[in-house]
Parts: C-alpha cells; sequence; structure tokens
C-alpha cells in the first residue's frame, strides 16, 4: 500500500493507528479528523483586526503584490 501511494511504510503504519487500527480504519472520517486537527487554534490577525483588514486590501487595490505588503507591514 506506501509503494502504491508513494508513501514511507511509517507514515502509513501511524495514520492507520492514529484512526483506530487496522480493524477499523475508515478513510473518510480518518480524512475528516485530519482536517479537524489542522484547523487553527486561533484566528488570523486579518480577522482580528478589521483596521489592518482594511489597509492591507486598499493596497491590494491598488496592486501592492503580497511581497510588498508584507514589506510594508513590516516597516511600519
Amino acid at each position: 500500500m506506501a509503494t502504491q501511494l508513494k508513501r514511507s511504510p511509517s507514515t502509513i503504519s501511524r495514520e492507520i493507528k492514529r484512526s483506530g487500527g487496522y480493524d477499523y480504519y475508515r478513510a473518510t472520517t480518518a480524512d475528516q479528523s485530519a482536517w479537524d486537527r489542522a484547523c487553527r487554534p486561533k484566528k488570523c490577525k486579518l480577522a482580528c483586526y478589521p483596521s489592518l483588514s482594511r489597509k492591507v486590501a486598499k493596497k491590494f487595490m491598488i496592486n501592492w503584490s503580497p511581497q510588498q505588503i508584507a514589506g510594508w507591514l513590516k516597516r511600519t
């Protein structure tokens, strides 16, 4: 199975153990659990600070790149 998925056997083994073991593994349940674990525990800064979000949006509207905005944010 690991060869067909082009993954390490230990990766497959950990995934199966994490999701109930060989007899109880279900792909749909494992997939949902993986998505649940991947969620950030807190909101991003743009969601928490509307004024910052507006400033960033204005920079995008005048065609600034994400790299330019990030550099600008670091300086200000």
